[in-house]
């Protein structure tokens, strides 16, 4: 009689192994993942998520398609922008979704103004995106896994600390605030309480938070609050405040680093990458405060490269992303047309007798 071939005999078995992600084998602790209350566990796994990480920077091989990676990333809150139709007859912010193309998005070195740099993507450039914001999310995911299980087992110890060091960090850089704004309160409200955090750590994460609620939730008293309550001395984050309470765009473009123009009130303030993506959220409610100026302000701008250069974007995009309903003739902008008055009763009737 030959022998049973089941699923324990060796390699005669049925069912094939599944390839697991290693990132993918644990599960969320608050759907009941309980594998990963293990301190060691814990370190393991942030071993693994460091690596893929790792991973994949190398990959990109370049600072810039580094950046170009990061900005593939589809995660961030997707607002709608105002769109500002200023043509004749129409002077009222309308609402349009905000669009975005690789060759009028500003990296974390800030608008170019008037430049425009075409990229035409290939299958294989599409696919090598794809799959590095499949990475990237798939690292997200993992750190806010490893996260929960902190808060779970109430662990606060330097490892906990780098832990939301390195979430926060990387969260912002994939404008990712669904990530690193509860790592942020989480690590000063209870981290900090229970292992204080040296000075250099402290003054980054509150500057973090002091930007995160000026820039993307546009709320000026509570980042002076903030600056108060954490005793926070950091020049981009003062000139970033002054910058926003006064509508002034050319100070927060010189702080993301495309404005070369204006006083000098700022110069010499330079933001590094983290605070310039926060920053950058900030840059699209000022743009359009810039050309609800200028549409107050003109009835005909003589130079489009004015425009361009107060905007930091080229014409072509303004239109496409702003929807200006402004025209074109040659070089000059035509803002508003001046039509011709109406005669008066009176005169019309003396005209005609």
């Amino acid at each position: 009689m030959p022998p049973l071939r089941g699923p324990t005999s060796g390699g005669w078995g049925r069912l094939r192994p599944l390839n697991v992600d290693p990132l993918e084998v644990y599960g969320l602790p608050s759907k009941g993942e309980t594998r990963l209350s293990d301190f060691k566990t814990q370190e393991r796994y942030y071993g693994k998520i460091v690596e893929r990480y790792l991973e994949f920077c190398t990959d990109a091989s370049t600072r810039d398609g580094l950046l170009e990676r990061f900005a593939s990333l589809d995660l961030g809150d997707k607002t709608k922008a105002s769109s500002w139709r200023a043509g004749a007859g129409s002077g009222g912010p309308t609402s349009a979704p905000r669009g975005t193309s690789s060759s009028s998005s500003s990296t974390a070195s800030g608008p170019t103004a008037g430049a425009t740099v075409v990229v035409v993507p290939t299958p294989a450039s599409i696919e090598a995106l794809a799959a590095a914001s499949r990475d990237l999310t798939m690292v997200l995911a993992a750190l806010r896994k490893l996260r929960e299980a902190i808060v779970a087992t109430g662990r606060a110890d330097d490892f906990a600390t780098q832990v939301y060091l390195f979430c926060i960090r990387l969260a912002i850089l994939a404008k990712h605030p669904q990530s690193y704004h509860p790592a942020i309160l989480h690590l000063l409200r209870s981290i900090h309480r229970r292992r204080p955090l040296n000075s250099a750590e402290l003054h980054e994460v509150a500057a973090y938070r002091v930007l995160d609620a000026a820039c993307r939730r546009s709320d000026l008293a509570e980042a002076y609050h903030l600056r108060c309550l954490y005793k926070l001395r950091n020049s981009t984050v003062d000139a970033a405040l002054r910058a926003l309470a006064h509508d002034d765009w050319v100070a927060l473009q010189r702080l993301i680093g495309g404005g070369s123009s204006g006083g000098s009130s700022n110069r010499g303030v330079c933001a590094d990458g983290h605070q310039v993506k926060l920053l950058e959220y900030a840059v699209h409610d000022m743009r359009v405060h810039t050309l609800k100026t200028f549409g107050r302000a003109y009835l005909r701008l003589e130079d489009v490269d004015f425009l361009q250069a107060s905007t930091g974007l080229g014409w072509t995009e303004l239109q496409k992303q702003y929807s200006v309903g402004w025209e074109l003739d040659g070089k000059a902008v035509v803002i508003r047309k001046m039509q011709a008055k109406a005669p008066a009763p009176a005169e019309a009737a003396t005209a005609a007798s």
